[in-house]
């Protein structure tokens, strides 16, 4: 729960103070006044990121040299006193008055959920997109998933820059040595990678459908499958080359991670990413279903300088009607999905970490009357902290317990 905020030289806004409560915060102003720059600010306090901006810098005021954030959060009964100073050549980041190394650390302690109108990228934007949320609550999860993804990023950077030297020079740096250790440990991490993100879509998938099923009234389902195309090559690998019975049983006994093959497969499966026909997937199997694919790829990865296939090129697929919902989904359809994967996150969070704070910037605009309902009970529900960015108060389907007018 964030307690209080100030910002100097943060987009439009200088030298404002903000005192939050623990329920319902409505943040209103006419358009332009810096809502949604309030959210901005409290969202890269808890994250560590900024949800509009890819570089800090962007997010100072014109015509000036730094920006200043701090802001006072409660996380398990202790107070997380956080200060952010961005300038155009350095940035310092403070917690409790100690330095730290980057804003990226804030991550992990007191989370926040954004929803806004935009999240319908979640379906009709690129895999990339999908990507980066199931990694983000992944993170959510265990500190040790977000090591695993900034390692499995590291290598894979360190070994793209391999291929295209060697696609423009015919050669590069360690030579043949050096590349066969970096796709050894792309393997591995990547192994680990689909592990775990299998395990998390396990876990969401039908968070996420039973929810849509809400906000749809109940006249509409959707399925939700973890896709890739190096699972699609498990379907041709024996599993008892990798398992002996004993193991099998283990695994069947901890409900290892299911999956979904890559193609028209992943829109087959039920609702929750479950198939009868699904079998267990291990690591072993992975990292030998990966060795396989790259060994298979080598020759052209060479050709065209880049890795071809890996966790990085996955996606996860929101069917309806057997379809992807990116292709033939409806608004409605789209925008309600995404709501249903955002209140997953706020599922994930508060189970791994503790209630994240929810932002809504102006969500309810989009919606219909009904779904505007079905949203606001499940917020009701949450008990979370939530901070609302809107224009019109009388038009929310709830009352406030505190407003802030940005028009004062």
């Amino acid at each position: 729960m964030i307690g209080s905020l100030s910002l100097a030289h943060v987009r439009s806004l200088d030298g404002r103070e903000f005192r939050f409560v623990p329920g319902i915060n409505v943040i209103h102003g006419k358009n332009g006044c810096g809502k949604t720059t309030v959210l901005e600010a409290v969202h890269l306090l808890a994250q560590g990121f900024s949800f509009r901006a890819h570089d800090l810098k962007e997010v100072i005021a014109w015509n000036q040299n730094e920006m200043i954030l701090r802001g006072s959060f409660e996380f398990d009964g202790r107070e997380l006193a956080r200060a952010v100073q961005v300038g155009r050549y350095k940035n310092i980041v403070k917690e409790n008055g100690a330095q730290l190394r980057a804003v990226s650390q804030f991550f992990g302690k007191a989370p926040a959920v954004i929803m806004q109108p935009s999240d319908i990228e979640l379906l009709r934007g690129a895999p990339e997109i999908r990507r980066r949320w199931l990694d983000e609550i992944l993170c959510f999860r265990s500190a040790a998933n977000a090591k695993v993804l900034r390692d499995y990023k590291r290598v894979l950077q360190q070994r793209n820059a391999w291929l295209k030297q060697y696609k423009k020079e015919g050669s590069a740096p360690g030579g043949q040595e050096i590349f066969e250790v970096l796709t050894h440990q792309l393997v591995e991490l990547g192994a680990k990678l689909w592990a775990v993100r299998m395990n998390l879509s396990n876990e969401i998938s039908p968070i996420i459908t039973g929810y849509y099923r809400r906000l749809s009234g109940g006249v509409d389902t959707i399925t939700c499958n973890y896709k890739s195309s190096i699972l699609k090559d498990l379907d041709a690998l024996d599993a008892a080359v990798f398992m002996d019975e004993d193991e099998l049983e283990a695994v069947a006994a901890e409900g290892s991670p299911q999956y979904a093959p890559e193609g028209g497969d992943a829109c087959e499966n039920g609702a929750g990413g479950s198939n009868t026909n699904d079998a267990p997937v291990s690591e072993e199997m992975l990292r030998n279903a990966f060795t396989e694919k790259l060994a298979g790829l080598e020759f052209i990865e060479k050709l065209q300088g880049i890795t071809m296939a890996g966790p990085h090129k996955d996606d996860l697929a929101l069917c309806a009607s057997g379809y992807e919902m990116r292709s033939v989904g409806s608004q409605g359809q789209c925008r309600s999905a995404a709501i249903a994967m955002r209140f997953a996150a706020v599922d994930v969070a508060a189970r791994y970490l503790t209630k994240p704070v929810l932002l809504l910037d102006d969500i309810f605009a989009e919606l219909d009357v009904d779904r505007r309902g079905a949203v606001a009970s499940l917020i009701r529900e949450k008990d979370c902290q939530v901070l609302i960015a809107t224009p019109q108060v009388e038009e929310l389907p709830f009352k406030a317990d505190a407003e802030i007018s940005l028009s004062d």
